[in-house]
Order: C-alpha cells, then structure tokens, then sequence
C-alpha cells in the first residue's frame, strides 16, 4: 500500500504500539535460561508457568497504568492440569524510505544500473507504506503425564497457514535433567532473537545471514541436557528434502550467576552442518552476554562456509555478527540499540566491497502482562548497486500475548 509522505509518518505515529517472545536480553537480565520461560528448550513460542506466575517480574511493566498494568483477574492459559493454551498477535505498521535511484550514483567506471547512497542516515522520501497482521499463531500444550510426557503444537493462521512446531517431549527419565523431542522443530541454533530480519538470522532483503530463524523448521529429534549451570542441546533433522544427508545443529551454553560487578553472564556456542550432494554448509558461532544493574548487553558472531553448484565447487566463506545494547529506564521501558554486520563473498563476480550493515534504536516497553508496544527506527546500508539493501525503516508494532 502507498500513501503520501505525511499520511503514512501520520498513521504511524498513530499507531504506537510490539513483539515480545523469544528476547535473549530477558534471560540475561534476570539470569535464565531459555527453557525457563518457554514451553519449547529452544526459546520462542508458548511461555512457561514461570512467566504466568512472575510476570512483573520477567517483563518489568509500570505499575501506575492503575487497572490495566494490575489486573485483578486474567486469562492465564491453564485450561486444567493436562491442557494449556497460549498465542500471540502482532500487527504492524511498516514505512520505508529510500532515495531515488540513479545511474550517476554507480560505482565504478560504468554507469550501467541504478544504483543508491549507502552512507546516508536519514532518508526523507517515502517509498512504500505497509499495515499488517504480520503473525497469528496459537499454541497448544497437551500434558499427557505431567512432568514427564507431552505434545506441544505452534500453530499459526497469519501471514500464512502452516504448522511450525509440533513435538512430543519426553523429560523426566534422563539424568541431569535431560529431555528428548521428536517431530517437527526450531533449529537450536544462536540467539533465539524474535527479529528474524537480523543478519545472525534469516537477514533482510537478501543478505548474508545463518538462516536460523523462526522461518526454518525441520522434521527430526533433539536430545538435551540441563546441568547447572549448563546447557546443551543436540539435534538431527531432515535438512534439503529429497537427499540422503541429515542436517547436525548443536548448541551448548552455561548461564553464571550473582557474580560480582556483572549480576549474570551468558556465554555460548553453536554448529551446524548439511551437506546435500555437490553441495556443503557449515555455521559454527559463539554468543555471550552479561548485565550490569539496568544495562544488559549480549551479542553473537558467525562463520559461514559454503559450497554449492553455484560457486563451482569452491567454498565462500561469509562473516556476519550481531551487538545489542538495552538500558532498563524507569524500571519499565526497554531502550534497544543494535548493530547488524554482514560481510557476503558469495557472489562471485562481485569486486566492489560487499559488506553491509543495520543499526536499530527503539523503544519496547511491557504495559502489562499481555500487551507490548514497539517502535523501531532502522538504517541499512550496503552495496549501492542493490537498493533493497540500503533503506530506512520505521517499524511501529502492537503486540498481544498470552
């Protein structure tokens, strides 16, 4: 949908409102791991009963919003002792600004294409202007023998139909607090970030990224295993369909805790292998964060190696990291500010320089137990020859969960 300039910065502000879910940075301020407030090991989708039973303390809403931030009964998705549901709602208001194309902006000695600035911070002119429902999903939990055996599904209905997860969980019968899941999955792979648009990630408009996201699920098992303060988990999983090779992704992370000057630290890594014929991808990363007071800090970097029939059997390798800072202001509202680095070497006719970046800065308060609004405000910069890769996004969200 495109709307004139003032309209769409009007209906923007109009709409001030975000996503919750999978935040690494929570679990690092308040010293978790990811089981700890998710139903799913992995992080992302329905929350534990720890959430329901300390919610102001995970999310750290106001408490003067009166009622509304104090509620004296609420959904809290326990049906009975066997059944619990859980979902979220994200609706979004999308502008992005660019500007205009031209061949005189082409690096090089030709001045064939269209090319754009990438070294610009504020770009005035609307492109294009977006209002959507950009999820709907609903999860389901069926404790067939509580604590020990259940079936978990994450359904959703928007921006398309499809089941994302569905797994039975078997935990209680292995030491050191071990569980096993089969069906279908998230990858345990990284930062579990809610935004999917970040290079460590599944990127954004085609940039180099791991392709770990809440876009990829794959059917297998995974074993895990949670000594304190410890973690680790295992996962085998179909990988390209239609091959004989299984995708390998493990993930192994300790939480430390009431240390000195730094209240938490979170220090991690990550491997992935599949190998299709002809073809070979490997991800291997390290993570860590840690918090001092109201400021949390994590970040992730990865190396990718690839080989495909389409780099002539040679293998390209690609660096993409990711930093992220939030001060705690007011004991309420999350001040985010992050920076996306990406180097692609994937292309091989391309001599200009390929790396590219993303800077974040917004604001993401809980208004209480259910509502989170967000609003974001994003520069990428990249090849000037690729103008989706070199934009300005004002994000603006309103997100409901339960």
């Amino acid at each position: 949908m495109r709307v004139r300039h003032f309209a769409g910065v009007l209906g923007t502000l109009l709409l001030w409102t975000s996503a919750a879910g999978a935040e690494p940075y929570l679990a690092v301020r308040e010293g978790m791991r990811c089981s700890a407030c998710h139903v799913n090991m992995n992080g992302g989708g329905m929350r534990s009963d720890l959430v329901t039973m300390h919610a102001r303390d995970v999310l750290h809403y106001p408490s003067f919003l009166g009622t509304f931030s104090n509620l004296p009964d609420f959904f809290s998705g326990e049906i009975n002792k066997y059944l619990a549901l859980g979902g979220d709602l994200r609706a979004s208001n999308t502008a992005i600004f660019q500007d205009r194309s031209s061949p005189a902006k082409c690096p090089g000695p030709t001045t064939s294409g269209l090319c754009v600035d990438n070294d610009t911070v504020l770009r005035g002119r609307l492109e294009e202007n977006t209002l959507d429902v950009t999820e709907a999903t609903l999860y389901g939990q069926v404790r067939l023998v509580p604590d020990y055996v259940s079936l978990y599904i994450d359904q959703r209905f928007q921006p398309t139909t499809d089941t994302r997860e569905v797994f039975g969980l078997l935990r209680g019968v292995l030491p050191w607090n071990g569980y096993i899941k089969a069906g279908r999955m998230y990858l345990p792979y990284g930062l579990q970030l809610q935004d999917d648009g970040a290079f460590i990630r599944g990127g954004t408009n085609g940039s180099a990224n791991t392709g770990f996201s809440f876009r990829l699920q794959e059917a297998g098992g995974a074993l895990g295993f949670e000594p304190e303060p410890l973690t680790f988990i295992l996962a085998l999983t179909d990988g390209s369909a239609g091959d004989r090779d299984v995708r390998v992704t493990a993930t192994t992370y300790a939480v430390l805790t009431d240390l000195p000057v730094v209240r938490n630290v979170l220090v991690g890594g990550s491997f992935s292998r599949v190998g299709p014929p002809g073809s070979e991808a490997l991800r291997f990363g390290f993570f860590s964060g840690t918090n001092i007071e109201r400021f949390t800090v994590l970040g992730e970097a990865d190396f990718l190696s690839d080989r495909t029939p389409d780099t002539n059997g040679r293998t390209i390798g690609r660096f993409v990291a990711y930093g992220e800072g939030n001060y705690l202001l007011f004991d309420w509202l999350n001040v985010k500010v992050a920076l996306d680095f990406s180097d692609d070497d994937g292309s091989l006719p391309r001599t200009a320089d390929d790396s590219e970046n993303r800077f974040s800065v917004g604001f993401e308060p809980f208004l209480n137990r259910f509502v989170q609004p967000r609003i974001f405000y994003r520069v990428n910069s990249g090849v000037q020859a690729q103008p989706t890769h070199n934009q300005n996004v004002l994000l603006v969200e309103m997100h409901l969960f339960f």
